[in-house]
């Protein structure tokens, strides 16, 4: 956008008439709130078009298995179609423009490594560089067929 309109655009006000206060009664304000902490908000990290219905499909189905919105979040990351989905809890106050994802949880693959520096201790040295580490997969350089940390 041009400077000038946006010049333009802060100039803009309300008449009296327009500035007329709207109060909302909510009868069943506890039991929204009570559906709403129990909800995800997510995001699809992509500039390319989500089928979002192909998407919502698979991740119910996927999600199922877990017990609880805790399992979700803690068995992620998620994506699907190779789009990465951000997910948060809802918190009180959240609306669709103000809800922001300030971290993203990552599997991280590390290949190349000599044989002889796959191991847990190699693991823990190389997690430093990746910032908060949750978890380190021993399983995947204890396998038979390991390639990556």
């Amino acid at each position: 956008m041009d400077s000038e309109f946006l010049e333009r655009l802060q100039r803009i006000s309300l008449t009296e008439e327009e500035e007329l206060d709207i109060k909302i009664q909510v009868h069943h304000h506890k039991e929204t709130l009570e559906e709403c902490s129990l909800s995800l908000l997510g995001r699809f990290l992509s500039d390319k078009p989500v089928n979002l219905r192909a998407a919502k499909n698979l991740l119910r189905t996927v999600w199922r298995v877990g017990n609880d919105l805790k399992w979700v979040i803690e068995n992620g990351p998620w994506c699907f179609d190779n789009h990465l989905l951000v997910l948060r809890r809802w918190e009180k106050g959240m609306t669709a423009m103000n809800v922001s994802f300030p971290r993203i949880h990552l599997w991280v693959q590390v290949w190349g490594l000599p044989f002889d520096l796959m191991n847990t201790e190699v693991g823990k040295v190389l997690r430093k560089g990746f910032g908060d580490v949750l978890d380190v997969d021993v399983k995947a350089f204890t396998s038979d067929q390991s390639r990556f940390l």
